[in-house]
């Protein structure tokens, strides 16, 4: 194609009207994937067959992506984007001066960061046969929409729980930037128990300290989350006449209420209902797979390059630095556990391995020891990048849980000991406090997009379409420390709806 048919291409498809922006995206495409090789490798260059934008006839559920929803987008014009971090306004401790002397001169304290644009890539694919029948939805249609959910399902919950420690591909999400800060006021712990409104208060001071505002922030919180939430009235911790909990109708007695605002006393918080933050932590099981065959869920791979199972075993420490294993404590100390564990890269996962039950009870002050063992044979695609650790929040129960995530050894492929000090309990829920009420130079973080989310149709080498539903961006933090994640909540969950498992 010459360089005149792709700049029309570009201008009818693409939105790009001239020669300069055309320069300015090719530039774009053509950098180098990380800061490491930023002035030593050309790159790669991208050809899009064609583009069909936004694919506005997508409809998502408002409690779907919420967190993504809300996110400010900002444009990327380089793989490698550079940006600041104000942390201050610059050092003073006096300010008075004589009538002719001048003051110190000072200058704002900044942070330079770095942030890598990740790709993301879902294929969609329709025969000849299926894409000429009549249906409801037309074919084509309904295969891209399902290649956006999925992307939107994966970059959404990678917001919350994407760690490139774990899968260098990946972005790192809130939980991942807030442990780097290594900040233990910017994580409330509850142990198993119920959201308070001193904990909502405590954040929201933390918020405001911090330059950020609490007014109008967001709560994301799970279904479960969000139920939690109404045990604040059902304990009486707010007097029950700050909300109506019957009321008259024209039809009968209304009960209950929507959970519309938490407000603080540094301004009102609005609960966002996010169903996949709910899959990313209390929700999230050993991988399945839906067999149309049987038509019954089976534990199994997710993909034919994910990593084989993995083996553990388990050895009983009597005392280990920091543990919260004790008698009076959800999932307490003088009891054994079960342990799972999954191998992971970025393709997939594989089959959970044996259950393996701990040699003895845990001690109070003590802790168990998961020597993670992958499977010898795993090598190139196959490699593991990380380790999925699951378990019981009631010893024997068999109900596991995903607990956390570890990186694995792989160079070389060695043993990964995790020791398990009751730290995350699993089966509970989080929620994350965000300030997405500012914007410009005052905002908290913002997505920045190299390319908004598009559809490439691919070469037609069969009786079939296909084509790939990309996105490529990644998050920037402005102000990492007022992002606030409040762990281990109770929650009541009976079961998990697998709609959005796999």
């Amino acid at each position: 194609m010459r360089s005149e048919e792709f700049l029309m291409l570009a201008d009818t498809e693409m939105g790009i009207s001239s020669k300069d922006e055309m320069e300015a995206l090719s530039k774009a495409l053509l950098a180098p994937g990380s800061s490491d090789d930023l002035y030593n490798t050309p790159g790669g260059s991208l050809t899009m067959q064609s583009l069909e934008g936004m694919l506005a006839d997508l409809t998502l559920n408002t409690t779907d992506f919420t967190l993504w929803q809300d996110m400010n987008k900002i444009k990327a014009y380089s793989t490698v984007e550079e940006y600041d971090q104000q942390i201050g306004l610059g050092i003073s401790d006096g300010g008075f001066v004589g009538q002719i002397e001048n003051p110190e001169f000072r200058d704002p304290d900044f942070l330079k960061q770095i942030a890598i644009v990740k790709f993301l890539s879902e294929g969609w694919t329709v025969g000849d046969v299926a894409a000429a029948t009549n249906t409801i939805i037309d074919q084509r249609t309904r295969s891209q929409r399902a290649a956006m959910n999925r992307l939107l399902r994966n970059l959404n919950k990678s917001l919350y729980n994407g760690d490139s420690s774990l899968i260098p591909e990946s972005i790192d999400g809130i939980s991942a930037t807030i442990a780097a800060k290594g900040s233990t006021q910017q994580v409330k712990d509850m142990r198993g128990g119920n959201v308070t409104m001193d904990v909502f208060n405590l954040m929201g001071q933390l918020i405001t300290e911090g330059n950020g505002h609490v007014e109008n922030s967001k709560l994301y919180v799970s279904p479960a989350g969000l139920q939690n939430i109404s045990k604040i009235i059902e304990s009486g911790a707010v007097s029950t006449g700050d909300r109506k909990i019957a009321q008259m109708g024209s039809n009968g007695i209304t009960i209950g209420g929507k959970i519309d605002e938490v407000m603080t006393a540094y301004g009102r918080m609005t609960p966002r209902m996010d169903k996949l933050l709910g899959l990313s932590y209390e929700s999230a099981v050993v991988p399945q797979y839906y067999d149309n065959a049987s038509q019954t869920w089976i534990e199994g791979t997710t993909s034919d390059k994910a990593p084989s199972m993995p083996s553990i075993e388990l050895t009983n420490a009597p005392s280990v630095t920091n543990s919260l294993f004790s008698a009076g404590t959800v999932r307490p100390s003088g009891v054994k556990y079960n342990y799972r564990v999954v191998a992971g890269n970025k393709y997939g996962r594989s089959k959970a391995s044996v259950a393996v039950e701990s040699t003895s009870v845990v001690a109070a002050g003590g802790g168990i020891s998961i020597a993670i063992t992958p499977a010898s044979g795993d090598s190139g695609s196959k490699l593991p990048t990380y380790f999925e650790i699951y378990s019981e929040k009631v010893g024997g129960s068999g109900e596991y849980r995903l607990m956390t995530k570890v990186a694995a050894n792989t160079s070389p492929l060695t043993v990964v000991t995790y020791v398990d000090k009751n730290d995350y309990i699993p089966g509970t829920a989080r929620m994350f406090i965000i300030d997405q009420t500012s914007v410009g130079e005052s905002r908290v973080m913002a997505f920045s997009q190299l390319l908004p989310i598009h559809n490439t149709d691919l070469a037609k080498v069969g009786r079939y379409s296909q084509g790939l539903i990309n996105l490529y961006g990644v998050p920037k933090y402005y102000k990492p420390n007022i992002l606030v994640e409040i762990r281990n909540i109770n929650v009541d969950q009976a079961n998990v709806n697998k709609f959005n498992l796999v």
